[in-house]
């Protein structure tokens, strides 16, 4: 399943932090791409470090580095769909406030299990992670466009909010064990904290 856009506006506000997060990941993606593996040993984290306490800035810095450009274009694509109503929803401030704080959490968690580890983790998808979660606290009864492969065919449908995030969150677990690049654990800490923290930011 792929994510076309969402069928509800909540308002006709700019969402100004979804913008800059965005630009800022391109800017430092293109930045960072002549010498990428010198940056994600620099500035990724490695869960074995963090663990030891020790270069602790990389738990923010790690949210801005993405591997190849696909994996750039996919984070920032579910983080335009799923992040514009949940910015206008509740503010430029605490939607930067869920976004950080999830993703940050989303490295911590990754690093306990593995915390022997010296591969470095990055990319902005534990943050995003927690975007979504967040999304299905306020939004679950919203309608995603979505492309669903058939065979050899495609098909646009509209699906309820909450079965293709339930849906993403089930598969997270599915490829847990699998011997893949991708920290699904990290993206499950993320969505887990999206969740909580959209309960305690809600307006009164």
């Amino acid at each position: 399943m792929f994510p076309l856009y969402d069928t509800f506006v909540y308002s006709k506000k700019k969402p100004i932090i979804l913008f800059i997060l965005i630009a800022t990941n391109v800017y430092i993606f293109f930045a960072t791409f002549s010498n990428l593996t010198f940056f994600i040993q620099k500035y990724g984290v490695i869960p074995k470090e963090i663990a030891q306490g020790k270069n602790l800035f990389t738990l923010f810095t790690s949210l801005f580095l993405h591997g190849s450009f696909w994996h750039l274009l996919g984070n920032m694509w579910f983080l335009w769909i799923f992040g514009e109503n949940l910015e206008k929803k509740i503010g430029s401030l605490k939607f930067i406030f869920l976004y950080l704080v999830s993703g940050i959490f989303s490295t911590l968690f990754y690093s306990y299990f593995f915390r022997f580890s010296t591969i470095p983790l990055i990319g902005a998808s534990g943050a995003i992670s927690g975007i979504l979660g967040g999304y299905l606290f306020f939004f679950p009864r919203n309608r995603i466009q979505t492309l669903i492969p058939i065979f050899f065919f495609f098909e646009i449908v509209e699906i309820p909010a909450f079965i293709f995030i339930i849906i993403w969150f089930l598969y997270q677990f599915l490829l847990l064990n699998t011997q893949s690049s991708i920290a699904y654990l990290a993206h499950i800490g993320g969505f887990l904290m999206g969740i909580l923290m959209a309960n305690l930011l809600k307006s009164k």
